[in-house]
Parts: C-alpha cells; structure tokens; sequence
C-alpha cells in the first residue's frame, strides 16, 4: 500500500481533468436516479414506510424524511450507517477517530439518546447501555435507509425527540453483488449480498500519525457481520423472516495525551424478526416479532497501563486494582407490534399496539455490585389522517404510553402538508416527545444519576418544499422546548435541565442534470441549543454551522465513466461551555474534502477511486480525538 495514494491521487487528478476536457459519453439522467442522499424532495416514485409507518410517497409525508438508497450507498462507498447519514440536513455525526471507532449521532440538535433506531421498524439493540454505534452498523445487506427528521412520539414512542432512523434490510433484487477494496492505513475488505445472504469483513490497523505528536497505536478495528433474509406466502399472508449477527473489535486509545495502549472494546450483535402482513382491498393488518441481543466488553491491563480509562473512577478508598480491568455490557430485548392501516380515497387511519420487554446489564469489573436493570413498554395509539382533492392532508393523533417504572406519558400530535401550487408545498407538524433514562444513564458506575426524571418536549417544525426550483429546494425551521432535558455536566454525570430550548434552520438546494452535470448544497444553522436555566449553550449537541457541498457527473448506461463527484463537508467550531474540562467540550472547525471515480470495467464490474480529506486536514470532531490525515481506496465491485 505505500505506493496507493501517490497512484490514486493522480488517478483522481487524471480522470478529473480528462472528465471536464472532453465530457465523455454525456447523458441527461433523470431525476429519479440523481445521487447522494438527496437535500431536495425526493420524488413521488419513492416510497417510505417510516414517516407514517405505512407505506407513502415521500412526498405526501408531512414530517421530513430523507432515503439513502441501495443505489447511493453502494454509488458512495458508504460502509457504516454513520456514512451513509452523515451528509444529510440536520445530522450530526461526531465520531472518535478513524474506520472502525466510534460515533455519535444526533439529528437537529439532539442527543444519540433522543433518536429512535430502528431496524426493519423493530428497535435495535444497544440504546438501554448507551452503546448503539451506527460506525458499528455496516451497510451490508442494507436496502436502504430512511431518516424521519423531527420528533413526535404517536407512532414510536419514547427515544425520538431528535427523530428516527429505520436501517430497512430486505433481500436483494437482481444479481449478487461482489465487493473488495483496499486503502490507506491497512484499510481493507470484503463484502457480498445475494438475494438471501449477505457477508462483510472489515479490517483497519488505523496507525496514522499525528502531528506533534506520539503516532496513533491501539486503534484498529476488526468487524464480521452476516446477515440471512427469505421473504414468503402463507396463503394471503406475506412472511418476512431475517436474522444477523456482528462481531466487531477495536481498540479504545482514548484522546490525544492520554492514550492507553492496552484499551480494547469488543461487541457482539445479535437480532431476528418475523413480520407477517395481510392485505385486503382497503385495509393492511401487520404482526411483527422481533429480538435483539448484545454485549459489550471493555478490558486494559490496569497495572501495565496507567493511562487505562476504563478503570471506575468511583473505586472506593483503599480498592485493590484489579490485574486486568474487565467491564461486561449486556442487553437484550424482545419486541412485538400489532397494527392496521386502513386506506380510502380521502382518508388514511392507523392504529395499533407496541409491547416491548427486555433486561439490561452492567457489570464495571470492579467491587460495585452488579447492576441489573428491567425496562418495558406497553403503547397503543391511533392516527387519522383526512385528504383534501388537491393532495393537501391533514393528520392528527395520540399514543398512550407506559414505560415501567419510569412511568408513562399521552403524547398527541397534529400536523399535514398545504399545497400552494402544483409544486410549492408547505409543511408543519407540532408534538410532544418523551424519553425515559436508560440504564446507562441511571446505572453506570461512577457516571450515572439514579435521581434522572423522563424528558419532556414541545417540537414543532414548518417547511417549505419548491420541486420546481432549479431541481428542487427547501427551506425549514424546527424547534424543540424541553423540561428535564438529560445532558451531560463537567465530570460526565447525567443531569435533568430545568427548561432547554434547541431551534435552528436548514435549507438545500439541487440543481435538474445538465449533461450529466448536477450540483447539491445544504446548510444547517443550530443557532439555538440554550440551557435556559443557566443561559450557556447545552455542550455536545454539534456546531452551530454546518453544510454539505457537492458536485458530480452521472454518466449514460453505457459509458467509461459511470459517476464522479466531489463532496464538501463542512462544520463549524464547537466552543466550550465548560472551563473544568474544555478539551472534551471544543473542537475547531474543519472542512472535509473527499472525491471519488467510478469507472465501468465491463456490464457488471466497476472500478472506484476514492479519496478522503484530500486536503489533508487534522481535526477532531470530538476534541482530542484526532481523526487521520489523507486517505485512499481503491476497489472492485460487481455492481
């Protein structure tokens, strides 16, 4: 590999330049097609099932959803779902080092916490233990991805206030595809998904240097994932069955001046779900079933190792350090929801029950006893939604709740889209939202609070959609007004806020193909995270700026160049709210430029160059973890 970014950047450059002399093979691409996830309106051909769980065009959903395709993910490289989503309006991805580490995530301000994974509509594993990484997640076997901007929690319950992200995994449709690449910093791996089976192993040694300082070691990462996936009929009922299972291992260093170089983190990832679904003429009855599992370990050699960070920083006076430092994170859940959708002409009902139960697990490795903790839920809600003849709708709902002993709440809900022309629309949507701490946030040793009460919040958001504007645009505002807010103060511990306002805006627009040519940019200013009771900005919720550039080329079927694009992301700086650990609580700003070429070898084979940071900027999204320099990849792929 030493000689593999000297190649590709002259590949890149070459193909680049060769592209804007001579335009080969330029095509008019639909808009259908366009690539990236999309800032735009996605088009009326595109379904969603999350928005108002129940299959809809996307643009008939009131709240703001965004689709990562099959087709973008396997376009851009993406192999985590923290790619895949990271370029989307209103999301923030903060992530702690390189291929393989971990990420946090939130949308419009808020925390990992507030946002409501789903997997194929069934909770994923990992939210009680505060330990669901979507860098952890790959695409593998992923159909396509859709974020639900927005809280409100009718339809989902407790966990999204910030909004939602369903990983949707159905078999493949059409021919195998076959992938293996390889890259800087011993980057390197396999994947393949077939109609019913899917496979991936990702390797990383990640042992980039950093300048000034003492070169990345113990950061490496070494991930497995399967996945099977049959779908059938029993009579008129439809059946969809599908299991997976991850095994990923990396190494934990820790920030910059206080790396441990022993630290390890491995997690084991297990789920299933069986989903049965009747149709009739105007009515769609659905039973789904559904089991996660997970654990997660963290080890360092504590006396060989006095920078191990997982030693509990509770440990009584007087504690015996233990030769070798073991935490034990374990969960698992068992989900089952009922629910009918009943369509007419000028109406849509849904209605349906959500039970869940499972046990969490935290064990630190050390003399605290061992916390085991239960968590359930029981919901039922019912939401109507009226359709006027000219396409404007109107929905209202409500869901009651209740989450074992961290209680219950009634969350109602109103909202619809107002169409002002045949392409001007307008949308707004008003709820409330809950969340009932975690285990991790009431039981963690050393960073837990027992005395944490649920969140409480007022979301609202209004936007405006033009798909008529160049090749479309949007202009929106949210907001969220919260009591008992969970954030994080100086030494790591949960803590309710009093009252917390979080508001911002976001605006994209895209350009109609010309030629082939086509360029996206989307802004997003959260100019609002306010912990109202002290007057400071609420810390680790993203920069207050951020925006997504991008420009590309889609070439016909038939031509060498299949696509090329270059990305810009960029964030602005994080500034501290604490003075006790302000390297923990800012980062600078940083502008990330990647590219990449995907060339057609044959019908079926492609080859793509990509390159990462070409800037070579060194960052830390979260501060003092730095992530790497200048990075390339080359792969092969059938598809």
């Amino acid at each position: 590999m030493q000689l593999i970014p000297r190649v590709i950047a002259r590949a890149l450059c070459a193909a680049f330049f060769a592209l804007c002399a001579t335009g080969i093979a330029r095509a008019q691409v639909p808009s259908s097609v366009m690539p990236g996830p999309s800032p735009s309106p996605i088009p009326e051909i595109a379904h969603v099932v999350t928005s108002d769980r129940s299959e809809e065009t996307a643009g008939n959903a009131a709240r703001t959803t965004y689709v990562v395709s099959k087709e973008q993910i396997v376009r851009y490289g993406y192999r985590s779902i923290a790619d895949a989503i990271r370029p989307l309006p209103g999301v923030n991805i903060t992530r702690y080092g390189a291929t393989g580490s971990s990420a946090s995530f939130g949308i419009r301000g808020s925390s990992s916490a507030q946002v409501l994974v789903l997997v194929n509509g069934i909770a994923a594993g990992g939210a009680q233990i505060n330990n669901l990484d979507l860098e952890s997640i790959p695409t593998t076997g992923v159909e396509r991805i859709e974020v639900v901007e927005g809280g409100g929690s009718t339809l989902y319950g407790a966990g999204s206030i910030g909004g939602i992200v369903n990983i949707i995994t159905t078999p493949l449709d059409g021919k195998p595809i076959l992938e293996a690449f390889d890259g800087s910093f011993a980057t390197r791996g396999v994947s393949l998904e077939s109609k019913n089976i899917s496979f991936s192993r990702t390797l990383a040694r990640n042992d980039f240097a950093i300048p000034g300082g003492t070169p990345r070691a113990n950061a490496d990462s070494e991930q497995t994932t399967g996945r099977a996936a049959f779908d059938g009929h029993l009579g008129s009922i439809v059946a969809h069955v599908e299991a997976g299972i991850s095994d990923h291992h990396v190494g934990a260093p820790g920030p910059d001046g206080f790396a441990s170089a022993t630290s390890r983190q491995n997690s084991v990832d297990r789920d299933a779900h069986l989903s049965l679904a009747h149709a009739s003429r105007h009515a769609t009855a659905t039973l789904e079933l559904g089991g996660t599992q997970q654990q997660a370990t963290f080890t360092c050699d504590t006396p060989a190792d006095p920078a191990c960070p997982n030693y509990p920083f509770d440990a009584k006076p007087g504690t015996p350090i233990p030769p070798f430092y073991a935490q034990l994170l374990s969960e698992g859940r068992l989900d089952a929801n009922v629910r009918n959708v009943v369509t007419t002409d000028r109406s849509r009902t849904i209605y349906g029950v959500d039970l869940s139960r499972g046990v969490a697990r935290v064990d630190d490795g050390a003399n605290d006893p061992l916390q085991v903790h239960g968590f359930a839920q029981s919901a039922a809600y019912l939401q109507q939604n009226w359709i006027a003849p000219n396409g404007s709708r109107l929905y209202a709902g409500v869901r009651a709740e209740r989450d074992g002993a961290q209680g219950g709440a009634i969350s109602p809900s109103i909202g619809g889209i107002v169409r002002l022309s045949n392409d001007l629309s307008l949308k707004a949507n008003a709820a409330t939202a809950f969340r009932a701490p975690n285990a991790d946030d009431l039981y963690y040793p050393g960073f837990s609070n027992p005395n944490l009460q649920d969140e409480r919040a007022r979301v609202g958001d209004v936007t405006l959609v033009d798909a008529s504007l160049l090749g479309g645009a949007s202009l929106g505002w949210f907001d969220t007004s919260g009591r008992n807010l969970i954030v994080l103060d100086s030494n790591f511990v949960p803590q309710n806020v009093g009252h917390a306002s979080i508001a911002g805006l976001t605006l994209a627009v895209r350009t109609l193909p010309l030629h082939g040519y086509y360029a996206a940019i989307d802004f997003t200013d959260l100019y609002r995270a306010q912990n109202l009771d002290t007057g400071t900005r609420i810390a680790y919720r993203g920069p207050v700026l951020q925006s997504n550039l991008e420009l590309g080329y889609l070439g016909s079927p038939s031509a060498f160049f299949e696509s090329v694009a270059i990305t810009v992301h960029s964030a602005g700086a994080r500034a501290s709210v604490d003075t006790a650990r302000p390297l923990f609580d800012q980062a600078a700003a940083y502008t990330d430029i990647g590219a990449f070429v995907r060339m057609r070898l044959d019908r079926n084979a492609f080859l793509s160059l990509r390159g990462d940071n070409l800037g070579n900027e060194r960052y830390g999204e979260f501060a003092g973890y730095p992530m790497p320099g200048r990075s390339f990849v080359v792969e092969l792929s059938t598809r």
